[in-house]
């Protein structure tokens, strides 16, 4: 993979993450890095005072550093941060991260030598990944505390981590491996902590996720509204097209299309009943909004994986380094909290469709789908389940980045809390995974109480994949490992997968 610092797409970081390659760096990039350094030396010479490069950090930036004292300076500034706390990062998670900080460095803006951003390049191309720390990081100034757990292995210490959880010690790792050690110079710590990398891969790991679940939530919606003999005519272009919304045309031409050919709705086409209940007849307006939020995203997502998130910065043509904000990490922070409160907004969606398929009036099925209902309970607490953690969606979409507290002697009195939306927009996702779980759980079982009619080509996709290990069940029995199982093929992207085959990339 030939990186530049400005060519990075959201398709390229998937397909590199799933079969990682040896990373290349372009001439131009090379060039640029070489004269941004240049940059830095010119400053140095002429004794200027410049922020991050002689003086000390955050409040202490108007202390001057002897220049006797400038590479200790860099030296102490990753000790001093590698302050994290909790689990480490995944290993895939920090790949992301190493991609993203290498990219961002290849830019030219960051003064920074070529010999670290290839020290950085041989962990990745030798699968070294820096053990990081998950909690630490306020979103500005960058993502301080987790990019030194990254950095602290080009001098030899920190750790890299084991797909094991085993953690290895740099400088043994690096000795092994015959990588040498690096030797920073002045600016180069500051350059490998700034930056907002740690929060925009959770945003990136989360837009993955979030596009694979809107086909899910569709499908699911889909297969729900065949089973429980309602009706596709919310989901007409014309109506979507008379909105105006063009997240609510794709997302209701989808809903459409998964419905074409189903015997459930063909046996129904002239019933008396007038039209469906809200979370099903407003799918494509929810959904929609979901999607355009999706694409809003990854705009924002593929801007920021080519900027310079460093401070300060040199500018090449006028040969000095000023200082900015470009650390602050509001435009992730903000699109992950949006995302938070669509996907909660879905899920809270299906969780109704759930509760639907708990009663015969909407259903028009057996009370909590069961032939021998009181005898037997049924579905009744995989509803429950799936109210509780879309009620608990609902305590996380609350926006994480509307709070900030200030840090550095209140010199960083406004922060973005970008990490904590990343954290919070993960587990909603995992949980929203679990809702639609139990809505397909609850819709396979439907299908099976009634099978008069054919379902529509995915929905019988979907059934089938289900059905594999996932019996019909004719009498009580545990649900969790059934909800587990189904989960898993939604967050592994299988279930997206089937939707895609059979939608001609509506989506």
């Amino acid at each position: 993979m030939i990186l530049d610092g400005n060519s990075l797409t959201l398709e390229n970081i998937r397909a590199e993450l799933n079969q990682p390659s040896q990373l290349t760096i372009s001439n131009s990039a090379r060039d640029q890095v070489h004269r941004s350094r240049k940059v830095v030396e010119h400053v140095l010479d002429t004794g200027k005072t410049v922020y991050g490069v002689n003086t000390g950090f955050g409040r202490l930036a108007k202390k001057r550093i002897s220049s006797q004292n400038l590479k200790q300076l860099q030296l102490n500034l990753l000790r001093s941060h590698a302050a994290g706390v909790g689990d480490y990062l995944p290993r895939k998670t920090v790949r992301l991260i190493l991609l993203l900080k290498i990219n961002s460095l290849l830019r030219g803006y960051s003064g920074i030598r070529l010999a670290v951003i290839e020290g950085l390049i041989a962990f990745y191309d030798h699968d070294l990944m820096p053990a990081i720390r998950e909690r630490g990081s306020v979103g500005a100034s960058g993502d301080l505390a987790p990019l030194a757990d990254l950095a602290l292995p080009l001098i030899g210490e920190g750790a890299f981590l084991e797909e094991d959880g085993t953690l290895l010690p740099a400088e043994f790792e690096l000795h092994k491996l015959g990588l040498q050690k690096i030797d920073l110079r002045e600016k180069e710590g500051l350059s490998l902590i700034n930056g907002t990398q740690v929060s925009t891969a959770l945003a990136i790991e989360s837009i993955f996720a979030a596009r694979d679940l809107f086909n899910t939530v569709s499908a699911a919606g889909a297969f729900s509204t065949e089973v429980m003999l309602g009706t596709d005519t919310a989901f007409r272009e014309e109506i979507q097209q008379a909105r105006n919304q063009s997240g609510q045309v794709v997302a209701g031409q989808l809903l459409f299309h998964l419905m074409q050919k189903s015997g459930y709705r063909a046996a129904h086409i002239n019933c008396d009943r007038v039209q469906d209940f809200y979370s099903i007849r407003c799918m494509p307006q929810v959904h929609g909004s979901y999607y355009d939020l999706i694409v809003h995203a990854e705009n924002i997502l593929v801007r920021e994986a080519n900027s310079t998130t460093d401070n300060p910065v040199t500018l090449i043509k006028e040969n000095m380094i000023v200082s900015g904000g470009n650390f602050h990490a509001a435009p992730i922070a903000h699109i992950m909290d949006f995302l938070a409160i669509a996907i909660a907004d879905v899920a809270s969606m299906s969780e109704r469709r759930i509760a639907a398929f708990q009663e015969t009036d909407q259903s028009n099925l057996p009370m909590f789908l069961m032939q021998d209902a009181g005898l037997n309970s049924g579905f009744m607490i995989a509803h429950v389940t799936a109210a509780a953690l879309a009620s608990e969606n609902k305590s996380l979409a609350h926006p994480a980045s509307v709070d900030t507290i200030p840090t550095s002697a209140n010199q960083e009195d406004h922060v973005s809390m970008a990490p904590n939306a990343g954290y919070q927009l993960q587990q909603i996702i995992i949980n929203a995974s679990r809702i639609i779980a139990i809505e397909l759980l609850c819709a396979a079982q439907a299908r099976n109480l009634n099978p008069r009619y054919d379902l529509a080509v995915n929905s019988e996709d979907v059934f089938q994949r289900i059905r594999i290990a996932v019996p019909f069940l004719e009498e009580d029995g545990p649900l969790s490992a059934h909800i587990d199982y189904i989960s898993d093929l939604i967050i592994s992207g299988e279930i997206a997968a089937i939707v895609h085959r059979n939608t001609q990339d509506l989506t």
